[in-house]
């Protein structure tokens, strides 16, 4: 369970995950959704986490071995074609394991092995092993990084579709439905032109709003919010503390307990600026209205 956001300033862009991890009956706030790919490039995926880590190591690799620049477009088939492979091999060990047969003996009908067309009874069990493995491994990645001096954000499904977003935001995981909502409000509500080039402060307030909203109402989403900032001098990443208190700061102005102009100062200080941690959190504890009902809320107390 999961929900990581990436929206396209223009020419920088702005990633946003949460870090819990679930099971069928245990769940951790451990895990970290977004992974460093290059310099300019960030990775995130939902699903099985052992196989987004076992992908993303893949493409990491794959990256650090190549001598030449590789486009954004090309990493992203690199991934896409990875997915297909890495799921087609898994289920070819199931299936040899299981049944005898292959995943091109299954696709083909015909068993190499004994000559003849595989049984009906046979065919029926391996179709039910694939479709099972399928449901369990559904996966959705995005990678999101500089293409034509433009953050782009691709997306690639659990069949390995790749595709490159048209618009400034991509959402996924099962928190994407909340944060879906956000987004794509607060673009509707831009101008045109304004789309192209949104305003770095009011995105990441935005972007926040929509995965701190996610966390409260969908099941797997919580923990600490992870922030990644990419520009074309590099990706940058806060420290958890910055980013807890980013994403406290934003929940005082979605409850109206902090001027929206204040907060977005602390925002850019914070993340943008460097500015120390220490002196923005105790601005921020003064500035807010009521910090005893707001302290509250944060801690869980129902008022």
């Amino acid at each position: 369970m999961t929900v990581i956001n990436m929206l396209s300033l223009g020419d920088e862009g702005i990633a946003v995950a949460d870090e819990q991890v679930s099971g069928d009956i245990r769940k951790s706030n451990i895990y970290q959704k977004l992974r460093v790919l290059n310099e300019t490039t960030i990775y995130g995926g939902s699903g099985p986490a052992d196989f987004i880590m076992h992908i993303y190591d893949l493409v990491y690799n794959k990256l650090k071995e190549e001598s030449r620049n590789i486009s954004l477009r090309e990493i992203c088939e690199y991934t896409s074609n990875l997915i297909i492979s890495q799921k087609n091999s898994f289920k070819d060990r199931i299936l040899i394991s299981n049944l005898g047969i292959s995943l091109d003996e299954y696709i083909t009908g015909f068993s190499v092995k004994l000559g003849k067309p595989i049984a009906d009874n046979i065919k029926t069990k391996a179709e039910q092993f694939a479709s099972n493995f399928d449901e369990q491994s559904k996966t959705e990645i995005l990678i999101g990084g500089r293409e034509s001096d433009k953050f782009c954000i691709y997306y690639i499904n659990t069949y390995g579709v790749c595709i490159k977003g048209s618009i400034p935001y991509v959402t996924i995981g099962s928190g994407s439905d909340e944060s879906q909502k956000i987004l794509s409000s607060y673009i509707a509500g831009l101008k045109r032109n304004k789309r192209e080039s949104i305003d770095k402060v009011e995105g990441l307030a935005k972007i926040l709003e929509a995965t701190n909203s996610s966390a409260r109402i969908n099941v797997g989403v919580g923990g600490t919010l992870s922030i990644v900032y990419i520009t074309k001098e590099g990706v940058k990443i806060p420290d958890e503390d910055r980013c807890k208190l980013t994403s406290e700061i934003v929940e005082s102005l979605s409850l109206s307990l902090i001027d929206r102009e204040l907060s977005y100062d602390m925002l850019r200080r914070l993340i943008f600026e460097d500015d120390k941690f220490e002196v923005v959190e105790d601005e921020f504890m003064s500035k807010v209205k009521d910090w005893k009902k707001l302290n509250k809320i944060l801690r869980g107390y129902k008022l």
